[in-house]
């Protein structure tokens, strides 16, 4: 509005003047500067008004009255000295030109200057001016850093002493100021303080520009002089009042943006201590401004401002400044006016306080004696400090330390109870630690504090709204050594107030917890860790007494009177001390307690004797089993806890008699204890039916006893079955007794001897022998077993285990009535339930109520109802029919007759729907099996459980030997297998072949026996027989079976037989199969069957099979000689012909003394036998008497024949009845016998019959009279003689000249037509006699239009021309030779090589061929010229398509019996040399094969080991497919496995045969690599892979040992990385021998290059991999912690695996994906346990590219199972965020599309969600440094090592499976490894647990195993038990140790006095759930 007026003249417009304060000095001359500037620059620069308008404007608008300027010489004015009037316009300009002219004067001038026109226009500042200063600090920001510059601008960050207080202004002044500042000094570490004073200035007063957001450049910077952390946003006020400065307008001062700028305000600064050289001068500055504040304000406290207050919260990094901040905070809380920023300081002081400022516990304490009165406070300063002590753990101790003593003083706070529970509640594990630190150090003083101490319990758990989960911490924590050993005048108090506390806190417990579930076993665990406390720490500490430990012992497990527990303060009040009390004593009795109360017992150190802790133990489980069996109050599954309760019993003598020298004391226990333990056994099983009772009946007798007696309410069974036996057992433990005693008195100087009759100790001791045979207990032991019987249904309890019951009923079998089943079913008043179906089932069969309808007065009785109820369950449910089916169909297959009796009868009682077969049914009588098998088909759920039920009717036809129920069985089968598939029809068939085979005596009376059936029943079950057997053969006629299902899994392995059925369809069939049908032959069809069709059918297949069989030797197999005489027997024609066809004599002789042979049989036996060539006949050596009568007895049943027979032996003729004339025929004339008793060689062919037999084979005009064949032979053997002999011999040739005169009788068509017809004859005769060229072209020229055999031989011998051979002289030279063999035609090469092989050296020979096999190598006899096309020429006879070659090998191979000949260097040329062969590529050498395997299997082993050592120790230009062949032909030569076992075992190992040296297997690997790159030439990498593939098992058997595989491995990783590759796939641990033995580089050279052969080849991880994925993520119905504990099992073999075989995991991740989208959200805990294997991949691994689909797939299945099953609040939602992150960090494009699909599924889960928003995990990836160096120095306190320990086991909780990666996982390892031995036992076992859950994510488990070893080699026994009852969880994460751990514990057993064999036994347990993989 005064823009239009003048400039006023008044007192505003004078003072110019510039005022110089003292410490201001100026520089330069005082000068005005006048710039004259042309009109054009003014033009340019001038803004729309003019100077004078702005002046005027400036002054007008926003200047004070005169009366409020500053003063002259104020502090306003220190750069007036120096200063130069500048128009703002002109302020750049001159600025540039006093640059240029280098002006320092000048430019500090005109920057003063400024700066102080500036300052006057503070409310409206120039905007050209503001401008122009800005442009100056960014081109030259050093302008401004200069001392006088910094000064000035500082004069405009003081607060003027005439502005108003309440009017801040325009801000724009101090925003240029501070900018410019942080501009200037912007590069400075150090600072100058004048910045700390303004700073501190305007904090005090109206905080300006202290809060703007403009400055935060150079506030921020001024903070960090002062060393504060700011706390988290939540703890300051939601809501201030004080409001912060932001810039007025909108946006930006100097840019007129809108308001939507204004929250945008992004400035770049940098922020880094600047005065980090000036830390106590800051401090003595703040220090003197807050004292001066203090003082200046004492005298009105609400004086005091909220700048004052921010202040002190900017400055809290001094430990003063908390002080004095802490010491006035509760007044500033309760004022009105400063709450809230008090609230804000209160934080500050929180967050800033440091454990080792001695000054902050003193501020601690200070915080501890407010007095907060609101809510509000109270919950805030609850949130301070549950942020400090989460900040800094070590400050808790101080913070309860001094709340409890501030609690315990006369000036208590009232919120201590409530920073107690808050200090609890975040900090559940340390805080109540802390407090039980300070208890420990209360109890331990002169005054007594426990009555206070059990107030502030209560109050502490009432605080924390009854939370008393703490008080288990608490306890635990009171448990642990005092930090210092306490005064011997307090120790009894504080033992004493330690167990009262202890007490208290289970009171606490059930108090507040009582309505919860858990409650019980918080108190389990409070008893617990006071029980720890009294065995380990209480006794070496406090040293009680007998009496004070037995009494605390008592409180702690409650058997002490309720009044004993309130006298310290009364409390529990007496209305509620019964109920609590009684509440403690209903917590149930954990093993673990029950097993420490008996370590109290035997410990000897502990003061109190074992039998009392037996009384307390009794009490105990007496008290537990009172209890309801439901809520499991006595679950005990160590049967370890019977010796150690037998222990107990023990007597010991006294340690101070000694006894005599060689004597050991028996074993002996007291004899009360010792029943008692009995009987608390018996209630310990009836607890535990499952867990317990079964193992520990089996292995102690007597329990078995007594759990039989509490079931059946009567005296075992088992007492009375050895009285002289328990009557020796009696003597022999008296005279122990006695014997004992004597030596005892003895050493006591005792005068009387000890007899019977003053033996003190012989009613009182007994033989300890827990294991030995069942003993009857005393009568008053077993009147109290009755009575706790009784009362505590122990008998109801033990049936709740089947296999008890079981056990009893087949104990008690043999018995006809059990009246204990009745009684026990009466007893549980009808629930039948509770008993097991097999006990229901059991006693239905037995007919236990029967009897009980006439006593219930024609009621229907026991047994009806109990029908009924079984009737239900077998048609409730598919389980319930099978539970009652399979317990009686089991039985059928029993060995007991009455056992398959009553299950039989049992079926006909469930099967049957009428209620009058239960009490009709006669339980003696026999029940047939027809009665109920028809009743099968009309269950409701037969068809689950069809399978099972024949498979087991199956099984009992093997063992039934009823005929009957036989019958009966396989009419069943038959009438089933008629429509069942075919699998199953193939086992039928093949059972009942068995049964038919093997059980002729029960299937002769099935089916008649050898005479056939003769009753209605036995036709019937033939026709069924019959129709089961032709049914299944035509099914495999019809290929009913499919072709794979034959061959693999359709029949079993053994013999077949091929059954030829219609032509073109054949199959193959088991041996078995085909004895059986021609074995059901043999009973003849059934009389039902009319058509015999099916018996027609079988036998035509059959005999037809037979008789394709062939001689005798073909048809062996098919028919063995037990088979040929049950189809002799038969006496049927077909089968008789069949059984007798191509039999010897021997075996006819042998089948004519078989007793019951028809006489149609036996007659053509001795047929058989006439036909028989009499020389055979004479050779078979029979008792000539005995023959003789044997056929007078066979003649006299009406046989025929046998004279042949008879006259061959030269029987004696018998004194027949004159109408016999048997033996009348002519004798025979005596045969001449050899030398040796045998038959004269048969007689030549006589010459004249050769016409005759010549004309009856190929003519056929004349019949010859002998046998046509043998004596073709014999010609052929005589023509062959006479033309083998050389031409020169003087042997005749009669059988030749006999032979051509007949051929020339045949030169003509009808006589050559003859020959061709029979070619089987005549080509053998015309090859033996070889006729001359002109009579083979004479019958040549008859056959022009004939082909075959005949023709082909005819053609050869025209062809051939012995008169052009050579003569050679007898020593030919080689070349010689040579030409005259490559001169040959293929029709001489035969007959020059045999001259020269008769007439030459052998030697000389072998060169020879040597070298033309040589030159064949080398293509040398190839054709050079290409043919033309369609002209076919012949190929050389020695070239590669010829055929000389072979001749050639075959004369080599034997004219030399060494292959290598003479010089084995040229031999190994022609085999092994590179370039030749089939191997090597080349034209010529497909013949090397052969000489290579006659090289392997002809050579002798000195032979092979010289070509060995040549080609591998000498590598030369040799073949590398050709050595390679040689290798694996030797390694699998037939030699090798002679004296051997043929049945190799399944995990047989083949033993290196090679033996070769390292060098050699390298050499070998560039044979393989040679050959495959060869390979890969020609087909490419595929080819290379499998060629390399190919030869891997060659390589691995050479490569036992560790060091040939490495050695195998660094020649691999030499030549090819492919091979190293595939090794490595084979064999993993190749990797970690590379890695000891070399640099990892080379280890993993291949992976790049062979990546794609990797893929395609199997790993040898690939197998137990899917095995162990594929069985953790199957859905699991059983949710015990055995079933957790193999789970996690199985995840630790899948991690360990993964974490050490690289890239196994990778390989895995398609088959994951698999089964995580096959599975649903039902079994998302099962899928946990891939996520935690997935977990340990490493990104590299579990990221990579090629798997990149599949872990996408991975991560979609488990954020749907995270919105499905959980709604993203657990541990499986945080976890599967962090795999996202990974993700996200990796493949960010493809985690961005996830995220974008899945968006509501993760914007529903908050652990998900942060994903999606940027943010961090929740924890850090690596583990805590602190701890980890901690653990590596291993220098502090064990108990601070074992809280690290803990620590850094927390930490890999939360990182799930993969402990942060195999890094940290490995340094973590090694750092806790050592700790495992350590003699501090809770931090050894909290070692010994964190390396049980690390190793199988470590890829090196050596550190671990290391420290195992040192364990069990430790002196001290509790180390080494320690390590033992750890030792099945350690082995599952280092297996490749497995063996070396076994051996270590075996030798400590051994050698030590620990009992080890329970913890080999279940070490060996758990490797065996592995070997399946």
């Amino acid at each position: 509005m005064d823009r239009g007026k003048m400039p006023s003249t008044g007192r505003g417009a004078k003072s110019k003047a510039p005022q110089h304060p003292q410490d201001i000095f100026a520089l330069g001359t005082k000068s005005t500067v006048v710039v004259s500037r042309d009109a054009e620059k003014r033009n340019i620069h001038k803004p729309s008004t003019s100077a004078a308008d702005r002046k005027r404007d400036a002054s007008s608008y926003g200047s004070q009255p005169p009366s409020k300027r500053s003063r002259i010489g104020s502090p306003a004015e220190t750069t007036g000295g120096t200063s130069l009037e500048v128009d703002p316009v002109d302020l750049v300009p001159n600025v540039l030109q006093a640059l240029d002219t280098h002006n320092s004067d000048k430019l500090l001038g005109l920057l003063t200057g400024s700066i102080r026109l500036l300052k006057s226009q503070r409310s409206k500042p120039d905007p050209i001016l503001a401008m122009s200063l800005l442009y100056l600090t960014k081109i030259r920001p050093n302008m401004f850093a200069h001392d006088t510059v910094t000064q000035s601008l500082c004069t405009l960050l003081k607060r003027e002493q005439g502005a108003a207080f309440k009017n801040k202004g325009n801000p724009l002044v101090f925003v240029l100021a501070c900018n410019m500042l942080y501009a200037g000094h912007r590069d400075s570490t150090n600072w100058p303080d004048i910045f700390i004073k303004v700073y501190i200035e305007d904090a005090l007063n109206e905080r300006w520009w202290v809060e703007c957001s403009w400055c935060k450049c150079l506030v921020e910077n001024i903070l960090t002089a002062f060393g504060t952390k700011h706390p988290p946003a939540s703890l300051k006020p939601t809501e201030s009042t004080l409001g912060t400065m932001s810039p007025s307008g909108s946006g930006s001062p100097l840019m007129g943006s809108t308001e939507d700028d204004v929250d945008n305000t992004e400035l770049e600064y940098t922020v880094f201590p600047r005065y980090s050289s000036s830390y106590e001068a800051v401090e003595g500055l703040v220090m003197e401004a807050i004292k001066d504040q203090i003082q200046r304000r004492s005298a009105a406290p609400d004086a005091i401002g909220k700048g004052f207050l921010k202040l002190l919260s900017a400055t809290c990094g001094f430990p003063e400044i908390r002080m004095v901040a802490a010491s006035r905070l509760e007044a500033w809380l309760h004022s009105g006016k400063l709450w809230k920023v008090a609230q804000e300081l209160l934080a500050y002081v929180c967050c800033n306080c440091e454990p080792t400022a001695p000054r902050d516990h003193e501020v601690l304490a200070q915080l501890v004696r407010m007095r907060l009165k609101t809510k509000q406070l109270q919950l805030a300063y609850q949130a301070c400090l549950r942020e400090m002590v989460s900040e800094s753990p070590a400050l808790l101790r101080s913070v309860v330390t001094h709340t409890v003593y501030n609690e315990l003083s006369n000036v208590r706070s009232p919120n201590n109870l409530a920073v107690l529970a808050a200090l609890v509640h975040a900090q559940p594990q340390l805080a109540p630690a802390a407090l039980a630190d300070t208890f420990q150090e209360l109890l331990v003083r002169s005054e007594d504090y426990l009555r206070p101490l059990r107030a502030l319990t209560r109050e502490c758990v009432r605080a924390a709204r009854a939370d008393s989960h703490a008080l288990l911490p608490l306890a635990r924590a009171l448990a642990a050594p005092p930090p210092h050993d306490p005064p011997a005048e307090v120790r009894e108090r504080a033992f004493a107030s330690l167990a009262d506390l202890f007490c208290c806190c289970c009171l606490v417990t059930a108090s507040h917890s009582k309505h919860q579930p858990e409650y019980r076993q918080q108190l389990c665990g409070i008893q617990a860790a006071a029980l720890g406390w009294l065995q380990d720490t209480a006794v070496p500490v406090y040293r009680p007494s007998r009496h004070d430990c037995q009494l605390a012992l008592n409180k702690i497990m409650f058997v002490e009177s309720a009044d004993a527990y309130s006298k310290a303060d009364n409390w529990p009040p007496e209305p509620e001390r019964g109920a609590l009390h009684r509440l403690c004593c209903e917590a149930p009795l954990p093993q673990t307690t029950l097993l420490r109360l008996i370590f109290i017992g035997l410990a000897k150190e502990v003061p109190v004797a074992p039998a009392e802790v037996f009384e307390l133990v009794e009490q105990l489980v007496r008290r537990a089993c009172a209890l309801p069996p439901e809520d499991n109050p006595l679950q005990v599954d160590k049967l370890e806890i019977a010796d150690l309760i037998f222990q107990l019993c023990q007597f010991n003598p006294p340690d101070n008699i000694t006894l005599p020298q060689g004597y050991s004391p028996p074993p002996l226990a007291i004899t009360s204890l010792y029943w008692r333990g009995w009987l608390l056994l018996t209630m310990i099983a009836a607890h535990n039916p499952q867990q317990f009772a079964e193992r520990a009946a089996t292995t102690y007798p007597t329990l078995r006893a007594l759990i039989e007696m509490c079931i059946t309410n009567k005296p075992s069974i088992e007492w009375g079955s050895g009285t002289g036996v328990d009557a020796e057992r009696a003597e022999a433990e008296r005279a122990a007794i006695l014997q004992l005693e004597t030596h005892l008195a003895a050493a006591s100087n005792a005068k009387l001897p000890v007899t019977e009759h003053n033996s003190r100790l012989l009613s009182q001791l007994t033989t300890l022998e827990p294991l030995g045979a069942p003993r009857k207990p005393p009568q008053a032991i077993i009147e109290s077993l009755q009575a706790l019987n009784a009362q505590l249904r122990l008998g109801k309890l033990l049936c709740r285990q089947p296999a008890l019951l079981l056990e009893l009923v087949e104990r008690h079998g043999t018995r006809r009535a059990m009246p204990w089943l009745l009684q026990l079913l009466r007893h549980d008043q009808l629930e039948l339930s509770v008993l097991p179906v097999q006990c229901l089932c059991e006693f239905l069969s037995s007919g236990g109520g029967a009897g009980e309808a006439g006593e219930a007065g024609g009621a229907e009785g026991r047994a009806g109802e109990l029908c009924a109820h079984v009737r239900r369950t077998l048609a409730a449910s598919p389980a319930g029919a099978r539970a009652v089916l399979l317990y009686y169909v089991q039985r059928l297959a029993h060995a007991h007759k009455h056992t398959r009796a009553r299950a039989s009868r049992g079926l006909k009682l469930v099967l049957s729907q009428s209620s009058e077969d239960t009490n009709e049914m006669d339980f003696s009588a026999e029940v047939n099996p027809e009665e109920w098998l028809e009743l099968l088909w009309e269950l409701r759920h037969w068809e689950s459980v069809r399978e099972e039920v024949v498979a087991r009717i199956r099984a009992a036809c093997l063992v039934e030997c009823i005929p009957r129920h036989v019958a009966a069985y396989i009419d069943f089968l038959a009438s089933y297998a008629a429509k069942t598939p075919h699998k199953l029809h193939t086992e039928i068939v093949l059972d009942l072949c068995q049964v038919l085979m093997e059980r002729s005596t029960v299937m002769n009376s099935v089916l008649g026996g050898a005479s056939g059936p003769s009753h209605p029943e036995q036709h019937r079950t033939l026709l069924a027989l019959t129709s089961l057997f032709y049914d299944h053969l035509q099914k495999v006629r019809n290929n009913t079976f499919p072709e794979e299902e034959e061959g693999e899994g359709g029949w079993p392995g053994g013999d077949r037989i091929s059954l030829q059925f219609s032509p073109g369809r054949r199959t193959d069939l088991p041996l078995v199969i085909a004895h059986a049908h021609l074995k059901l032959l043999c009973y003849g069809p059934s009389a039902m069957d009319t058509e015999q069709a099916m018996y027609s059918g079988l036998a035509g297949a059959w005999l037809e099979a037979v008789a394709g069989a062939g001689g005798a030797g073909a048809a062996g197999g098919l028919l063995p000689d037990w088979l040929r005489l049950h189809l002799v027997r038969s006496a049927r024609p077909a089968l008789l012909d069949a059984g007798l066809r191509s039999l010897p004599a021997h075996k006819l002789a042998l089948f004519i003394q078989t007793f019951g042979m028809p006489v149609s049989a036996m007659s053509a036996l001795l047929g058989a036998l006439d036909a028989c060539p009499a020389g055979a006949v004479v050779r078979l050596g029979v008792e000539r008497a005995y023959m003789t009568q044997l056929l007078r007895v066979q003649r006299a049943r009406g046989a025929c024949g046998g004279a042949a027979f008879a006259a061959a032996l030269r029987l004696q003729p018998p004194h027949y009845p004159p109408d016999f004339n048997l033996f009348a025929s002519e004798p025979l004339p005596e045969e001449a016998e050899g030398e040796w008793g045998s038959a004269a060689p048969p007689p030549r062919l006589q010459l004249e019959l050769v016409p005759t037999l010549l004309a009856a084979v190929f003519s056929g005009t004349v019949v010859f009279p002998g046998d046509v064949d043998t004596s073709f032979t014999k010609l052929i053997a005589e023509v062959t003689n006479e033309t083998s002999n050389n031409k020169y011999s003087r042997v005749p040739k009669l059988y030749s000249s006999c032979v051509t005169s007949f051929l020339l009788q045949c030169c003509s068509a009808t006589g050559v037509l003859s020959l061709a017809r029979r070619p089987d004859l005549a080509a053998p005769l015309l090859r033996a006699l070889r006729p001359g060229p002109h009579l083979a072209s004479s019958l040549l020229s008859h056959c022009k239009c004939l082909s075959g055999p005949v023709v082909t031989i005819l053609r050869g011998l025209v062809r051939a021309d012995p008169a052009v051979l050579p003569d050679l002289p007898p020593r030919a030279d080689r070349e010689h030779l040579v030409a005259l063999l490559e001169s040959a035609t293929p029709s001489t090469l035969e007959a020059i090589g045999n001259k020269i092989i008769e007439s030459q050296d052998t030697a000389v020979v072998v060169d020879v061929i040597s070298l033309i096999l040589e030159r064949n190598q080398e293509g040398y006899y190839e054709n050079k010229v290409k043919p033309e096309d369609g002209i076919e020429c012949d190929a050389p006879l020695f070239s590669n398509s010829g055929r000389g070659c072979g001749l050639l090998l075959d004369w080599l191979s034997e004219l030399q019996q060494e292959t290598l000949g003479p010089d084995p260097h040229k031999q190994m040329q022609l085999m092994f040399r590179a370039g030749g062969g089939a191997a090597g590529g080349s034209v010529g050498g497909s013949w090397r094969p052969l000489l290579v395997t006659l090289l392997a299997h002809r050579a002798s082993w000195r032979t092979l080991h010289t070509c060995l050592t040549m080609l591998l120790d000498h590598p030369g230009d040799w073949a590398p497919g050709s050595v390679l062949n040689l290798l694996e032909t030797l390694c699998s030569s037939p030699r090798l496995c002679q004296g051997r076992d043929k049945a190799a075992p399944k995990h047989h190992q083949p033993p290196d045969a090679l033996r070769l040296t390292h060098r050699q297997v390298g050499v070998l690997v560039g044979y393989i690599v040679s050959e495959g790159v060869r390979a890969e030439r020609g087909g490419g990498e595929a080819a290379l892979r499998r060629r390399v593939e190919a030869r891997l098992p060659l390589l691995l058997r050479c490569c036992a040992t560790p060091p040939a595989l490495l050695a195998a491995a660094r020649a691999a990783a030499h030549h090819h990385p492919v091979l190293l590759l595939m090794l490595y796939l084979k064999v993993p641990k190749t990797a970690e021998l590379l890695r000891r033995a070399e640099s990892p580089r080379r280890a993993g050279a291949g992976r790049a290059v062979g990546a794609g052969a990797a893929r395609c080849t199997p790993s040898a991880t690939d197998q137990p991999t899917h095995t162990l994925l594929t069985a953790i993520t199957a859905p699991h119905h059983a949710h015990t912690k055995e079933h957790t504990q193999k789970l996690w099992r199985m995840e630790a073999d899948i991690r360990s695996m993964w974490a050490r075989v690289e890239g196994a995991g990778a390989r895995a991740l398609p088959l994951a994906g698999a089964l995580l989208r096959g599975a649903g959200a039902l079994h998302a805990k099962q899928h946990q346990y891939l996520l935690s294997a997935l977990e340990v991949l490493p990104d590299s691994e579990i990221f990579a590219p090629a798997v990149s689909e599949e872990i996408h797939s991975i991560l979609e299945c488990f954020v749907q199972m995270v919105r499905q099953t959980e709604g993203g609040s657990s541990a499986l939602s945080h976890r599967v965020a962090a795999l996202l992150r990974r993700y996200l960090a990796c493949r960010p494009p493809r985690a961005a599309l996830l995220l974008h699909q899945h968006r509501d599924a993760i914007a529903s889960s908050p652990a998900l969600s942060g994903v999606s928003e940027g943010e961090g995990g929740s924890g850090s990836w690596s583990p805590p440094p602190h701890a980890v160096r901690a653990l590596q120095r291993r220098s502090d306190p064990p108990d601070t090592l074992h809280w690290l320990v803990q620590e850094v086991e927390a930490w890999g909780a939360r990182r799930g499976g993969g402990w942060g990666g195999a890094e940290s996982a490995g340094g973590v390892l090694r750092a806790v490894a050592p700790l495992a031995a350590h003699a501090h036992a809770p931090l050894r076992l909290a070692a010994l647990s964190l390396l049980a859950r690390l190793l199988p994510a470590a890829p090196d488990p050596a550190p671990a195993f290391e420290a195992i070893m040192e364990c069990l080699e430790c002196d001290q026994a509790e180390i080494a038990q320690s390590a033992l009852e750890k030792l099945p969880e350690l082995v599952v994460g280092m297996q490749e140790y497995a063996a070396a751990l076994l051996a270590a514990v075996f030798d400590l057993g051994v050698r030590g006095r620990l009992n080890v064999e329970t913890h080999l036994a279940k070490t060996i347990q758990t490797l065996n759930l592995h070997r399946a993989c």
